[in-house]
């Protein structure tokens, strides 16, 4: 903080002559507030960060120390790191070097616990507050800090492919990611092109695909070469193959379906026809009671055959077992009627059985399926009119 003159005063309280040290006016905030704000870029993190420990190395090299150095002592101006409230009468010339040096490393203690706060409030991984630490000594002076901050904060010189990827994965699972084109754009600019195989490899291995994620997945998907798609899907692939019929297959199955239906063809062969006769066989099982908690209790893995059957190689028998639940109680009606209605006009011209849609539909309107008759709107009006007509 500069210092514009140091003069004497008079005091209005009590009339004495004071001294007195005039300084530049501040128009920002003070560190704690912008710590209790948005989360700071990577940038941001750097450019204060950096002009923090500058600040206080230079108030040490004037042989002073701070004294009571916090996050209310330190103002965030335009950007400009500015350290405020230091002891300027408290002076260090008639202490020991031993007091003094406590009192400097009291200033470094603070300065280390600060940029720790500032990286944990940073878009960073959380773990890199505890890497910064790892990186100092007991002792370690402001040039040394300097360093582990800026090997912690600087990805491109970050030192490795997995602390890159370890910085990437913890932004996808951040519980702030924001939904959206703009910061899914944002952050694939950020994201380095080096680990993006190994960051979607990573997101199927640990589950963690989300349907906020979609964006951001499209822009990563959409950079990859041929070769290393077909990479992806082959873990993709392996991951799936290990889920059925009865694992933790939602992440999976929703990352395959946000990638298109080109995705499907990459997965193998042998996992293509095991995932489609586990969805087919599963529908059987559909069971929508609309009185109970929750709703479905059966045939989960039965409903992505309204989204994946086009690639199916044999969608006839997906058909014949739909039409059987529209022909056998309320419960399997109506777990039709929430989860297939969109995919049948096109599934039954695929399959030439239009009829037999139609005949068991007439049978769950019969049996005043409500999801059914609620939805009949979804189907094209000449089904309608014959299914209403007996």
């Amino acid at each position: 903080m500069e210092v514009l003159y140091i003069d004497k005063v008079s005091d209005p309280s009590t009339g004495n002559d004071v001294d007195c040290v005039a300084m530049e006016l501040l128009n920002g905030e003070t560190l704690e507030k912008c710590l209790l704000a948005k989360k700071f870029s990577i940038g941001e993190l750097k450019h204060l960060g950096v002009q923090l420990i500058d600040g206080v190395s230079h108030i040490h090299k004037q042989g002073m120390a701070h004294g009571d150095l916090h996050v209310q002592n330190v103002m965030v101006a335009e950007g400009v790191i500015k350290v405020i409230d230091i002891l300027y009468l408290n002076s260090l010339a008639l202490l020991s070097t031993e007091h003094r040096d406590v009192r400097f490393r009291r200033d470094l203690v603070s300065l280390r616990l600060m940029l720790q706060e500032m990286i944990v409030h940073s878009e960073l991984n959380s773990g890199e507050a505890s890497e910064f630490n790892n990186l100092l000594g007991i002792n370690a002076s402001c040039d040394e800090m300097r360093d582990a901050f800026l090997k912690v904060v600087s990805p491109d010189v970050a030192g490795n492919l997995a602390r890159n990827l370890d910085h990437a994965f913890g932004r996808l699972i951040d519980p702030d990611f924001i939904k959206g084109a703009t910061y899914a754009a944002a952050l694939a600019d950020e994201t380095p092109q080096q680990i993006t195989v190994p960051l979607l490899k990573r997101l199927i291995e640990e589950y963690a695909y989300q349907s906020h994620h979609k964006a951001y997945i499209h822009a990563l998907w959409a950079r990859l070469s041929a070769e290393e798609r077909v990479s992806v899907l082959t873990n993709l692939s392996t991951n799936i193959d290990k889920e059925i019929p009865s694992g933790k297959f939602g992440s999976g199955l929703h990352l395959l379906l946000i990638l298109g239906p080109d995705a499907w063809n990459g997965l193998s062969t042998v996992v293509q026809l095991r995932l489609e006769n586990a969805v087919t066989k599963d529908v059987l099982a559909g069971h929508k009671d609309i009185h109970a908690v929750g709703g479905i209790s059966k045939g989960i893995l039965g409903t992505w055959g309204s989204v994946f059957w086009k690639s199916f190689k044999n969608p006839s028998l997906l058909a014949d077992n739909i039409i059987s639940l529209l022909r056998q109680s309320w419960y399997t009606q109506n777990y039709v009627g929430t989860y297939f209605m969109k995919a049948i006009p096109d599934l039954a011209v695929k399959t030439n059985k239009k009829d037999e849609f139609i005949s068991a539909f007439r049978i769950a309107i019969a049996n005043d399926a409500r999801i059914v008759v609620n939805e009949l709107g979804k189907l094209p009006g000449d089904w309608v009119e014959s299914i209403k007509t007996t």
